[in-house]
């Protein structure tokens, strides 16, 4: 008899406890420095501190791991272990989830953290009152009711989260949820303040008025330049904590990052410039950290207006890069070809293969060419149109190097360039023709990149919707045994590869500069977190 995933993992679960996990983990003949102050490259300025509303992957992303904290955190091997939480059980077939808090859990103001306060968070981010755009997520986890109050069907008071008392959280699922456990180390689930956020508002985040329930807690946002956070005494956890201090620099320029990291400003790089990664492998390549990550670098296409509303136009431009070249010419990193959006390195599952993979390189520009010939385009009648990026060296470098693999094309592209915020805001208002994106999944199943190209998502930016795809993802949803689920995520990732909605180029492996004293890197981490709280410095 062959047990699907669920029917072994709630057993398991049920009347769980689980140690606690020392932070840093250091040998004890380990000599750390006196300076424990980690400066790090943050890619960009982020938007917003608050958890509710920071999407992974955003600058406010790595910030905020590292000041606030769920249930569950994530060990140096990417599994899950206690954070605020001390233990949790799975009863009623694996759809009531109830979640014991430590008893010793305070804010940064020393005001205890409460079950409360993860009901308030929850309601206040899956409230479509708020214009947050992280609510789906309650959905992705099927928390009861998160669909209806999402649609205004329902109030936010009606999730399927409650407090039993000051300690004790209870969660209604709408259906066993195999992957529930690794959903809870997300932002968008971590508890607020609730008493500082209904007394200042928008406000709580600065400085002045921030109070905190991770490992550090914020001290300065200068805008533009740094944010710099502090250990926060009263973490549950931070008698392991050895950095005290950490600095994140909003550099979106690589070269300036690189610069800054040379002359031992930084310590850890948010990107590897490519032509340093390749000189820098050679002569001294323990200074490079490499990540695997549950993510596919994209192109999106606007397919909501001419031209790209047109199939054809997509599939040529789609079919025309070379991604060989790509990754061993221009990126170098050793980033595996995408021709599909899930990435390889789902465990047990296999994207569907490509329609033009195993062609030729002269016969993928051949038929490229028709296809812009049977949509009206040639020598007389150019496709143009504007590819959008947003600012970076590396992201500069692909852009060109794709628009020469169009040129044969006769193909007329005008590349352009964003600042962070713009970049974000035209994506998001539909301000763009073909935009440089990403693919991005927050726990290890296929649904975590696919469900974003369903009708109406909002991380939906490309306007993709077709019925069956969305009905595939809904049955895929309903099913337990995970051969037959993954079969169906095969199916429904089949028909967004034939509509050529987005330009897969190649699946993330995120590569750093990582000072050589710097510990604790995580060994695997394919949500890409890496905390602060577990690093620390060494004098040799």
């Amino acid at each position: 008899m062959t047990l699907s995933p669920l029917s072994l993992i709630i057993p398991s679960l049920l009347g769980l406890v689980v140690p606690s996990v020392i932070a840093a983990d250091l040998a004890s003949s380990t000599t750390l420095t006196s300076e424990q102050h980690f400066v790090r490259g943050n890619g960009a300025e982020p938007n917003t501190l608050d958890p509710s509303f920071v999407n992974s992957g955003m600058p406010g992303d790595i910030i905020v791991n590292d000041m606030f904290e769920g249930f569950v955190i994530e060990n140096s091997d990417g599994q899950i272990i206690p954070g605020q939480a001390e233990k949790w059980t799975f009863s009623n077939g694996g759809k009531t989830v109830t979640f014991t808090l430590k008893d010793t859990l305070k804010w940064s103001n020393g005001e205890p953290v409460t079950a409360s306060d993860f009901v308030f968070a929850w309601q206040r981010a899956v409230s479509p009152k708020t214009g947050n755009n992280t609510g789906f997520v309650f959905v992705t986890a099927n928390i009861d009711n998160a669909d209806e109050i999402l649609k205004g069907k329902k109030q936010p008071s009606e999730l399927g989260i409650k407090a039993i008392d000051d300690l004790t959280v209870q969660i209604t699922l709408n259906k066993p949820t195999p992957f529930f456990m690794s959903l809870m180390s997300i932002k968008t689930f971590f508890p607020l303040p609730k008493n500082l956020v209904e007394e200042k508002g928008d406000a709580w985040t600065r400085a002045e008025n921030i109070v905190t329930n991770g490992a550090y807690t914020l001290t300065k946002w200068v805008p533009n330049e740094y944010v710099e956070v502090e250990r926060n005494p009263t973490y549950w956890d931070n008698q392991s904590t050895v950095i005290n201090k950490v600095t994140y620099l909003g550099l979106s320029s690589q070269n300036a990052e690189l610069i800054r990291y040379q002359s031992g400003e930084i310590d850890m790089t948010n990107r590897v410039q490519l032509e340093y990664y390749q000189k820098l492998r050679k002569e001294s390549p323990e200074q490079i950290k490499a990540q695997a990550l549950l993510g596919s670098y994209i192109y999106s296409f606007n397919t909501n207006n001419p031209p790209f509303d047109n199939v054809q136009v997509r599939k040529a431009l789609s079919m025309a890069i070379d991604r060989e070249i790509l990754v061993d010419k221009v990126t170098g990193q050793g980033e595996p070809q995408a021709y599909s959006v899930s990435p390889n390195n789902i465990p047990n599952y296999q994207a569907p293969p490509s329609t033009f993979e195993s062609l030729s390189a002269t016969q993928r520009l051949t038929e490229a060419k028709q296809l812009l010939a049977n949509a009206g385009y040639d020598q007389s009648n150019p496709l143009a149109f504007k590819l959008t990026y947003n600012t970076s060296e590396n992201h500069k470098k692909i852009a060109i190097a794709i628009a020469s693999m169009w040129k044969p094309l006769g193909v007329k592209v005008e590349l352009e360039n964003m600042e962070w915020k713009a970049y974000v805001a035209a994506k998001g208002a539909g301000d763009y023709q073909v935009a440089r994106s990403w693919a991005f999944g927050d726990y290890p199943e296929p649904s975590a990149l696919l469900e974003g190209f369903t009708c109406g998502h909002t991380a939906n930016e490309s306007g993709f919707c077709k019925p069956k795809f969305d009905e595939l993802m809904s049955q895929a949803s309903l099913t337990e045994d995970q051969t037959s689920r993954y079969a169906l995520y095969q199916q429904a990732e089949t028909l967004l590869n034939d509509a050529a909605a987005v330009i897969p180029l190649y699946h993330y492996n995120h590569t750093r500069l990582v000072r050589s004293t710097l510990k604790g890197f995580p060994r695997n981490n394919p949500k890409g977190n890496i905390y602060a709280k577990d690093l620390y410095f060494t004098q040799d």
